[in-house]
């Protein structure tokens, strides 16, 4: 079963940024939110009221307006040219619209700025080069930009899943340990230790992990398919198949894939349970005869 792991782990990959997951966190459990918009859900975005023009038109972007977000930074040109924030920014929204090409030529201009927005900007370059399976490329990146700015959470973050999905645990556990105490609620830490408990075969280290999700986040195509999977290893495949008939609809289809493949291998256990059980009864019922 260890080699089901390994290979779903190297399957889904989820980062902040790489995949867009729809996310309700709140704001007093997102760990990283002083950091990114990433997961910020429409009602947290909504409530955004600040009076920095480039910071509303960035919100716009990550509500998916981005031609307004994109028009609205155009507007300011004259007064924000010289702010690599601007350019940074433009580069952002590109980002989020899938333009890698105009992304990257923004991000040039900002790359004159200050340590934390080349920062930023390796990180964002590197959430790309996952994207389109530039693993290296990525690693590189995000070592930059963590060297840059240590003290920024999002590069070490997405390090961090970029080790797992490669089975380097320790590393990924060096660069959460900061973030983690009894009390972390925050949804993509907790999926991210009860991953490395998984591919590390601490069941129960995982199992007391998954435990500390909140009811909504169940559906979340991931953790339904993780928490899936956890309950296979457990052998409770009544409890796996549960979890799985939890998850919402996604477009992500590397979760797609691993979904259809943990069911089958469910409804497989399942049905020889069920034959072993049919068995057990015959052999009972003969010797009640006999």
């Amino acid at each position: 079963m260890r080699v089901l792991i390994l290979s779903f782990l190297s399957l889904v990959l989820i980062s902040c940024g790489s995949n867009r997951i729809n996310n309700t966190q709140l704001s007093t459990a997102d760990t990283f939110s002083d950091e990114t918009f990433m997961r910020f859900g429409h009602a947290r975005l909504r409530s955004i009221k600040n009076r920095n023009i480039m910071i509303n038109s960035l919100v716009q972007c990550y509500r998916g307006n981005y031609s307004k977000g994109l028009k609205d930074l155009q507007k300011s040109l004259v007064k924000y040219r010289d702010n690599p924030k601007y350019w940074l920014y433009i580069g952002n929204c590109y980002q989020l619209y899938g333009n890698s090409l105009k992304a990257n030529h923004f991000y040039d201009y900002a790359l004159s700025g200050p340590a934390h927005v080349k920062s930023a900007i390796f990180n964002n370059r590197a959430l790309m080069a996952m994207k389109a399976h530039n693993y290296e490329e990525a690693q590189t990146l995000l070592s930059k930009s963590i060297k840059l700015t240590s003290s920024h959470k999002v590069p070490k973050f997405n390090l961090a899943q970029l080790y797992i999905k490669f089975n380097e645990t320790k590393k990924a556990r060096q660069l959460l340990a900061g973030y983690l105490t009894h009390s972390t609620s925050d949804v993509d830490l907790i999926f991210s230790m009860m991953s490395i408990e998984l591919a590390e075969g601490n069941l129960q280290a995982a199992l007391k992990w998954s435990k500390k999700f909140k009811q909504n986040d169940l559906k979340r195509e991931d953790i339904s398919l993780y928490r899936s999977l956890l309950y296979v290893e457990l052998g409770q495949f009544k409890k796996a198949k549960d979890s799985l008939g939890l998850q919402r609809p996604t477009v992500i289809k590397e979760i797609i894939q691993a979904s259809n493949i943990l069911n089958s291998k469910i409804d497989q256990e399942l049905k020889r349970l069920q034959e072993i059980e049919k068995k057990n009864k015959g052999v009972r019922s003969v010797v009640v005869k006999n």
